[in-house]
This record gives C-alpha cells, structure tokens and sequence, in this order.
C-alpha cells in the first residue's frame, strides 16, 4: 500500500491515544445525541433527470407503504423567486497601470504633474525625478535638467502658467517651451521645505516661513517665521498646517503680516499631526468644511460664524477615527473629482471612496498599484470625472484609471482571458509568467486541481449560456465538458478521475517528455501523460459540477457520457469500501471515504471526516439521481443507518481539529451545493439545510461571492446578494498574483475566532475583509484573512472563481440587469 499522509494532527492523536484504543468503526458522530434517521429515502428517478420518477405517483418506487407515505420533494432543488434582487448598474471600476508598466529609463520620481494647457509639448502627466522634468520628442525620452553641481530636487509644484521646481536652497522655473531658469532668492540663509501649487503662482515654503514665486514678478513674502507644511487658500484666509497646528490668517487687507484668526493645536484635541495637508469643502465621506490630513491620522474641522467672527471646531466623523484610517505617514494629499481625497504615505496610498455600501477607504499598495510603496507625489484632476490618478514613487510611475461599467461588461473580459491565455483542450488552470507581469509571455499550466478549477469554468459557461443564450458560452461549456470527461476516459479505468492530464502532441511545457511533479502514467493509446494519486477533493469536484452540467447545458449525448462518468466513479467507490483506487490498484493518498476512516481514524473522527461524510452522500445521492441505479441508494442508507454519516454531516463545522479558512471549507460547500439540490427526503433535507446553516455561518465570514450565491441557490438562511455584489465589484481586473502588502495598515483588526490560524490574519476594522483587489490573488479555497503574499507577479490566475458566482446569481435571478429591473 501506499503510504497513507494523515493530515498534521499528530499532537491530537498522542491527547486521544487512550480515547482512539476504545473506539470501534460505529463510534458516535461528533454530536453523539441522535440516532440516526431512516436511510430508507429517496426514489428512483427518471435517467435523463426531467421528470418525476417511474413508479407510484407520490415517488415510491420499490413498493414500501411507510415509502409511500412520504411526500417526495421535487429535484433538483429550485429556490424561489428572489424578491429583492441586486441590479447590475454601472459602478467605478478601478484598473492598475504599474510595475511592468514603468517606462525604463527615467528612474525614481520625485513628483507628478498636470502641466498648465499652454504646455502642449508637455507629457500628460509630466514626472519629475531628482535631477529635472522629464519630457518626450515623440517616442524619444528626453530631460530638461538641472545643473549637475546643484542638489537634488525635492519637490515640484505648478502656477502662474510655470513648472517651478526646488531644491534644499534652489528655486527653478521652467516654461512652455521648455526653457529652464534659476529663480533668485533675496536671501541666502533659507532652506526650502516644499512646494504647493497656487492661482498665479507657487507658494514655496521654508524655515524662515511662507514666500510666494509669481513668474515675471518673482518671490514675495506671505508668512514670516511660519515653517509651514502645506496651507490652503480658502477666500481671503490662508490656512496653514505645521508640527503643531493649524492656524487660519486673514489676508484681507494690505498689511506685510496677515492676522491669526484662529489656532488649533493639540491642546484644542488637534491629533493629526505633523499636518501634511489641508483639505477645504470635502463631500466625502460627508460635507465637511476642511479635512486635515497628518502623519498619524486625518481630522475634521467645521467653521460657524458669530457677528462676523469664525470660529473652528472638530467634527466627528467615524471613518476618520482611531483605528479606521489605513495607514500612517502622511506625505500630501489631493481632492478627488467624486469629492473625496486622496493621500499618498510612505506605506502606500489610500482613499475615500462610494463602493457601494457607503464611504469607505481603499489602499493602493504594491504590487498591484504601485511599484514602490514610498508615494512622494501625487496628481489628479478633480474637475476631471473618473479621470486618472498618478503616483510617483522611487519605482517609477503608478496610474489608475477608472471607467464606469456594470459587472457584466467588466467580465466580457475574464471569458476572453481563459479562451485566449488558459485553455488547454479545455482545462483551465493558472498560467506561468516567465517575465514578471508580462502576459505576453504567458504559458498555460496543468494543475493537481484540474477538475476543481476547471468546474468553476464549466459552470460559469453553463449559466452564461443558459442565462443570455451566448452560442460561445455553449461552444465553451462543450469543450471543457470534454476535458472534465476525459478525466476518467483517459486513465485506462471505469471508476478513477486523474487530476489532470497532457497531451503529448503539442505540449507547451517544460515537462512534456516525462512529467515529474507528482504520480504520472501514460493513457492506454500513449497520446496523454495522466496524473494519479488523486484526491477526494477532486472527486467532488466532479460531482459539484456535473450536476448543474447535466440538468441544465448538456444534450442527450452528453448526458449518456455524463450518467456514465458519474456512476463510474462512485461505483468504484462502492465497489473498493469507500476508498479511491489509483490506477495502479492502490488507494490514493486523501482518497478514503470508508467508515474506518471517517469515523476511527484520528484525521476522520477528529479532522475532516465530516467533511468527507458530505462529500460522499453528496455523490451517492447525485449518482442515484442520474442513474436510477438502487446500489446507490443502498450503500447511502447503509452509511446514514450504521455509520451515522448524516450526523457526520450535519455536524462538520464542529470537528475539533476541522482546517478552516481553505480546502476543507470549499469541499464542504461542494458537497452540500450537490446534496440540497438533489435530497428528495423532506425530513432529511430539513436536517441538512441546517447543518448547512450552520456551516454557512462560518463560510459566510469570508465575505467571498461564492459562498453567498451557493446558499442563495440552496434555500439557505440570511439570502443577501449584496455582499456578494461587493465582492464581485471589487475583485481585479487584473487576476495576475502580484505580491501584496498590507501588514503596514492600522485598520486591521483579529479576524473572527475561527479564522485566527496565525498572525498574518486579519480583517478591517469596520468589519470588511480586505478587497480582493488590495490583497494576493486567491480563490476562496485559501486563507482569505492573509494580509501579506504573492507569487512575485510570476502567475495569472484563470479568474472562472468571478465569472462562475456572477452567472449562477444571473441565471437564478439573484442579479439581474438594469433593463430587466426597470
């Protein structure tokens, strides 16, 4: 035999050592308080699965009165009409531009721009680096630079119709046609801190306060011994933000020094400090008169007027609180065109922003946003609806764009992704990226998980296809029906399903002569390399998907294969005691079923026995379903009356030592997706769906799309699509697996108990998971709470795991489109 892994439980076996050498195969399940129910359960249904099965009316078909009595449900299972669907209108979707995309030769940046109009041989946006402008003759990078005995720039501003430029001690201009000039100061002992842009000029400041450069005029004093950070002009007041507060000065007269109005500082409860930015007449998160942004948090300031007087005072706003704001180290911040704001930080960027469920923060980190973390600058134009935002960075240049579309349109997309990048006669899988972010270097690449990630595919197709008539989803579904079929008819058996399969002839791996990555054989025409070893996540895997295939895209042909294909595999498992056979005879590794296992075996009775007990009800019911065949029906009662298997399942969740957050969470949902859908018992359904309500209260914690469409689809408790919605709005248009960073955020909080598998998980601190888009890419059968990982932008994730939700929650009416809600 082949060694048997058992799952990392080794501490557990050594605590129950004493527990285990009393127990025999019909220990009580994990509950222990009920005795198992009738198995005695189900009809024989009709072969091709439309119609009600032959026999009496009421479904019995073996003759037995107590059968006759029971009002056999209706499969598969249908919810009903759903009264309060999500409309699938327009949003923002957000699309990265970095890393890869960074133009070689220009090196870090120190500052972004939007030139003045007149500058119209100017780049769009224009970039600055330590040492000038950089600008384009065509295709042709050139510089505008500064002296090279002079120091380096730190910061850059535009007014007055100029790029003004500065150094620690230097002031430059440059206009339209390119032309650089040293500005000159009037004093010698003065260190420029920055720069921000104004009306008809550039307010430059410096330790000995705030001056004002106006092109063909020169430099003015505005604010003596005032070391400013940054300052906003709002009327006749100048704002200024320092170290230590922030102060409003008339300017509405004309002596040399404006008047103090007002001051607040951190005695008045000003904490957002060093002030970083000043922000006047925000709409987002609310109205608010001026938003102060620091380098440990973001505040607000209100303004009332008494006789003529103006008073400030803080206003409370939640997202602004402690704990809230994502990230710290504020360097500048801009006003966005939907009335919100944006901060660049030395950890990232991030933003106020309406997703759908209110105001709330996204973060631009890397590598999907940026290339380099330390944002210096930032550019955007608030007059500009949805236009772009640029980051510059010590990595290059980072761009977001957005465009306003509904989900079906941002998913045309992910369909021409697979067709075009991940199709290998018609398994779908990750692909590899030789050259980082590069999709042009694109190879495709077999999986140990074909079948499972294939399925998502096939059943998105199905449900496209079956939900907008699209010839190509069909074309699609048939392919990859094939390549799911071919699973089985290629390993030479009738009962075992490979994890995936090559073919010889034109295979573009590195591995094509002779695969080494696993268990692998030869198909029995020499045409395929099959991999063995297969595990039970696999089988059902298969059964999750083929139900929905059959009863919903499949023609009659395709049926026959499909009946076949399913009743092959689960009756090898009947006929091998619940125990998955390779094909060279011996058990695989994770391919046990059998009651030894689920119910004696330490991993079983203490791990995923559960979770297997489902799983093989799920495939014994859908076998019975297609093919009418009473050995399944049989060894279902057999399992469920002296093997307890459906207290095993009702109470997975429960299992001690139960992995959460990944495989077994996903190969639970497959198995109950199958079994609410098919059981015909109403008294065993009632049962199952509230194990499944409780499983689901679990699974729901995640907040991924799947999980709230799998429930919407079988009668499950708490239907809400839109928190799925969210999470389909927020997932990538990119599904490269760049690495992602997130552990530098202070709005994260522990995840819920269950998920606490180590430090690295963690969940916002308003309750959301971190957006798909803003951690590393991964399908819900991973630890979603990870705030940290990747795999180096090196993979492209196929992307069926968006597709396969928004066309299950289109078919069922769970989503529909704008014009059908009209």
């Amino acid at each position: 035999m082949k060694y048997q892994r058992f799952m990392p439980f080794l501490l557990s076996i050594l605590l129950f050592v004493t527990l285990l050498a009393c127990s025999d195969s019909d220990s009580d399940a994990p509950d222990g308080d009920e005795a198992p129910p009738d198995g005695d359960t189900e009809a024989e249904p009709d072969v091709d699965g439309d119609e009600e099965a032959d026999g009496d009316a009421d479904g019995d078909t073996d003759g037995d009165e107590d059968d006759a009595e029971i009002a056999w449900l209706d499969v598969p299972y249908q919810p009903p009409e759903f009264d309060t669907p999500y409309v699938d209108v327009p949003y923002l979707q957000e699309f990265n531009h970095t890393t890869n995309e960074v133009e070689p030769g220009i090196g870090e940046l120190i500052a972004v721009l939007i030139p003045p109009e007149s500058f119209t041989d100017f780049d769009l946006p224009t970039q600055v680096t330590p040492r000038g402008v950089v600008k384009h003759d065509g295709d042709t990078l050139s510089f505008i630079t500064i002296p090279e005995v002079d120091e380096a720039l730190i910061d850059a501003a535009v007014g007055g119709g100029r790029l003004v430029l500065a150094g620690p001690s230097r002031l430059y201009s440059v206009d339209a046609a390119g032309t650089l000039t040293n500005v000159a100061f009037g004093r010698a002992d003065f260190e420029i801190l920055g720069l921000q842009d104004g009306a008809n000029g550039v307010y430059v400041l410096t330790n000995l306060g705030v001056q004002k450069y106006v092109p063909d005029t020169g430099v003015t004093n505005v604010l003596s011994s005032v070391q400013a950070h940054c300052l906003a002009k709002m009327d006749d007041v100048l704002v200024v933000g320092t170290d230590t507060a922030v102060t409003a000065y008339s300017l509405g007269d004309e002596r040399a020094e404006p008047t103090a109005l007002w001051s607040l500082t951190a005695a008045e409860g000003l904490t957002a400090l060093p002030v970083r930015a000043l922000l006047p007449n925000v709409t987002l998160p609310a109205a608010l008169d001026l938003v102060v942004v620091g380098e440990n948090g973001v505040q607000a300031i209100g303004f009332t007027e008494d006789g003529g007087a103006v008073s400030a005072a803080f206003q409370s706003v939640p997202e602004f609180e402690s704990g809230r704001v994502p990230l710290g180290g504020a360097v500048t911040a801009a006003k966005a065109s939907d009335g919100g704001f944006i901060v660049a930080t030395t950890g990232g960027a991030y933003r106020v922003m309406e997703r759908g469920h209110g105001p709330e923060w996204r973060v631009y980190n890397s590598e999907r946003w940026l290339p380099d973390e330390n944002v210096r600058d930032l550019a955007t134009d608030a007059s500009l609806a949805d236009g772009p935002v640029w980051f510059a960075t010590p990595g290059g240049l980072a761009t977001v764009t957005a465009v306003r579309m509904t989900l079906e349109e941002k998913l045309e997309d992910f369909v021409e992704r697979v067709t075009s990048r991940h199709d290998r006669d018609g398994a779908v899988a990750d692909s590899h990226l030789p050259v980082k972010g590069d999709l042009s270097s694109n190879i495709p690449w077999d999986s140990d998980n074909d079948g499972s990630w294939t399925s998502y595919w096939l059943l998105a197709e199905c449900f496209r296809y079956k939900a907008t008539g699209a010839a190509d989803a069909k074309a699609n579904f048939d392919r990859s029906l094939d390549a799911m079929l071919r699973l089985r008819d290629q390993t030479g058996t009738d009962h075992f399903v490979a994890r995936s399969v090559i073919r010889k002839d034109g295979c573009q791996l590195d591995d094509c002569d002779g695969p080494d990555d696993g268990e692998w054989f030869e198909s029995p025409d020499g045409e395929w390399w099959v991999k063995g070893d297969t595990s039970n996540d696999e089988v059902i895997a298969h059964a999750f998907m083929m139900g929905h295939a059959y009863d919903l895209c499949a023609d009659d042909g395709q049926k026959e294969r499909i009946r076949a294909h399913i009743g092959g595999i689960v009756g090898g498992l009947i006929d091998n005691g619940f125990q998955l056979l390779d094909i060279d005879g011996e058990v695989t590794t994770y391919g046990q079923y059998d009651p030894d296992y689920v119910n004696v075996s330490p991993s079983g009775k203490f791990g995923d026995g559960g979770t297997r007990s489902v799983g093989l009800l799920a495939e014994l019911t859908l076998a019975h379903y297609m093919t009418g065949e009473e050995r399944f029906q049989e060894a279902k009662r057999t399992l469920i009356e002296e093997h307890h298997y459906l207290d095993n399942a009702i109470g997975e969740a429960d299992y001690p030592m139960r992995k959460t957050g990944g495989d077994a969470d996903e190969l639970s949902m497959e198995g109950w997706f199958v079994l609410l859908r098919y059981e015909r018992d109403p008294e065993i359904r009632a049962r199952l769906i509230e194990g499944w309500n409780h499983s689901f209260s679990f699974l729901s914690q995640q907040q991924a799309a799947w999980w709230d469409m799998v429930n919407m689809a079988v009668g499950g408790a708490n239907a809400d699509p839109t928190v799925a919605a969210r999470w389909l709005r927020l997932a990538p248009v990119d599904m490269i697996r760049w690495n992602q960073h997130n552990s530098q955020r202070l709005d994260l909080i522990e995840p819920p108990e269950r998920f606490r598998l180590d430090e690295a998980g963690r969940v916002r601190s308003d309750g959301f998971i971190i957006p798909y888009d803003e951690r590393r890419c991964d399908r819900w059968n991973t630890h979603q709470f990870k705030v940290d990982g990747g795999m180096g932008g090196m993979i492209e994730m196929d992307g069926a795991d968006v597709l396969a939700p928004y066309w299950m929650g289109r078919y069922y009416g769970f989503i529909v489109p704008e014009a059908a809600a009209r």
